[in-house]
């Protein structure tokens, strides 16, 4: 009973593992395409819808996506940092309803928040405001209850006597939150930061409300690309977009060591 088990288990794993990665495999193999129609002939597979990427068709939305991401993660970062400090570490009054409404916006739909921010920004008259400032306001409130509750997490895990072993020693609270609090919740910061970037250079739903014509993001660009035609460019650019995404959370692994976080410790 239990080798069947066993084996159950791991051919259910390998159905899986196949199921995620044959779409990725079928993009890989069409960037490489050797006509403008997507095929997948190996023997004459080619390198040249990778080189279209360095038109500034496509680098001009790539760094719009790229400085949009880096500020709502640094800004949702520290917002998150603070909110999760108040809550757990100061345990302000009414903490679990305050959590709550910072978690809230993940129960509405990204389509309707999209709608929701358009039409409050109109209704202010301040249409001047959609673009990125929208864009980075509308992320920001996507992306923060990730950075909060994963702080909140470390935070919750943290040893208080060592803050109150820095206090006796004569610590401030900015002193103990630097270098004491600070260090040791750094992975489940890191995993948030990082979860808020990847979210904001690959999101859609909000985007597609609130570009402006120069402020294109990247997903918009391919979305709008895909209206007209389906080439190997779109498989070129969807590859380089998830070697991106890889680095920079290998990057923010290797600064933070947010793994560990899965696992309940530190680094």
């Amino acid at each position: 009973m239990n080798r069947i088990s066993s084996f159950l288990f791991r051919a259910s794993l390998v159905a899986v593992l196949v199921f995620i990665t044959m779409p990725i495999i079928v993009v890989l193999a069409a960037s490489f395409s050797p006509t403008a129609e997507v095929t997948l002939d190996p023997r004459a597979w080619t390198l040249r819808w990778y080189g279209e990427l360095a038109d500034p068709r496509w680098l001009e939305p790539f760094w719009v996506s790229v400085r949009i991401a880096v500020v709502v993660s640094v800004i949702s970062g520290i917002a998150g940092l603070f909110a999760a400090y108040a809550i757990v570490f100061e345990r302000v009054p009414h903490s679990n309803l305050i959590m709550s409404f910072l978690l809230s916006p993940l129960s509405v739909p990204q389509i309707v928040k999209g709608v929701a921010i358009v039409i409050f920004v109109s209704q202010l008259g301040l249409q001047q405001w959609l673009g990125t400032e929208a864009l980075i306001a509308a992320h920001v409130v996507l992306t923060l209850p990730f950075v909060t509750r994963m702080v909140a997490g470390s935070m919750a895990n943290f040893d208080r006597g060592l803050d109150r072993a820095a206090q006796i020693l004569g610590a401030g609270r900015l002193e103990r939150l630097r270098y004491v609090l600070l260090p040791l919740i750094k992975p489940g910061l890191l995993s948030g930061v990082t979860f808020a970037f990847i979210i904001s250079f690959n999101n859609i739903p909000l985007s597609v409300f609130l570009v402006r014509p120069g402020d294109t993001t990247l997903p918009i660009k391919v979305i709008n690309h895909l209206e007209y035609s389906l080439d190997p460019v779109m498989a070129a650019v969807n590859v380089a977009s998830m070697v991106f995404i890889l680095a920079a959370i290998f990057l923010f692994e290797k600064i933070g060591g947010f793994s560990a976080q899965l696992h309940g410790g530190s680094k």
